[in-house]
């Protein structure tokens, strides 16, 4: 086997220590190590920048709202749910939780129907469904009726069509746009009153619908 002189065409060349070669080399893997972490964590920190939609916390209207940090849906691995106290219209609805009627079909539709017993008909068509979600019905006088839908799409445009077809069913049930975001009125004219509002987040899309007899 040729020495170093030979492969260098006769120049004398010192060689470290194997064992400064070794550091150099893990000091070389640390740096890149650190380079890749922080790379990483750069990538999260992007992820978790959300934007609300429809200014609605996961509290009383008026409220603040946040734009970014962790997910407000999630809390240690669990997906929160609303108190009846942070519906609409708490103190004179008196709302209470009705978990005998989240199972239902009614309750478990996905976005962009809008509305409980039919009182905003039709959707807009071509909305991806959410890989998965998550329904709450509460009770209230005067056969007042809530729903809270927490939905988690494939992707960030999937969510954000959820929300668009969704502001179109409202707006074709004759609901108007309020100044903080939120929809309300008598849907067709008629019936109960409806409020809805929406909030998101990333791949998240939060509902909370609330109806009610307007004379209340």
């Amino acid at each position: 086997m040729a020495d170093v002189e030979e492969l260098l065409g006769g120049v004398p060349v010192r060689l470290a220590p194997a064992q400064a070669v070794r550091g150099r080399g893990e000091r070389r893997r640390a740096r890149q190590r650190a380079a890749l972490v922080t790379a990483a964590l750069v990538a999260v920190t992007a992820a978790g920048i959300g934007s609300w939609t429809a200014l609605m916390p996961a509290g009383p209207r008026g409220t603040g709202v946040a734009s970014e940090g962790g997910n407000p849906f999630m809390s240690r691995g669990t997906v929160q749910n609303l108190k009846p106290s942070d519906l609409p219209m708490y103190d004179v609805l008196n709302w209470k939780a009705d978990d005998k009627s989240s199972g239902g079909e009614t309750f478990r539709a996905a976005l962009p129907q809008a509305g409980l017993d039919g009182v905003c008909n039709g959707s807009p068509g071509g909305i991806e469904g959410p890989q998965q979600q998550f329904t709450s019905a509460f009770t209230g006088k005067g056969d007042a009726k809530a729903r809270y839908r927490v939905s988690q799409y494939a992707n960030a445009d999937q969510s954000l069509d959820a929300i668009r077809g969704l502001r179109q069913t409202l707006r074709d049930c004759g609901l108007k746009e309020d100044r903080d975001g939120s929809y309300s009125g008598m849907p067709n004219s008629n019936g109960p009153r409806l409020e809805v509002s929406v909030r998101h987040w990333g791949t998240w899309v939060g509902v909370v619908e609330a109806q009610y007899s307007p004379t209340l």
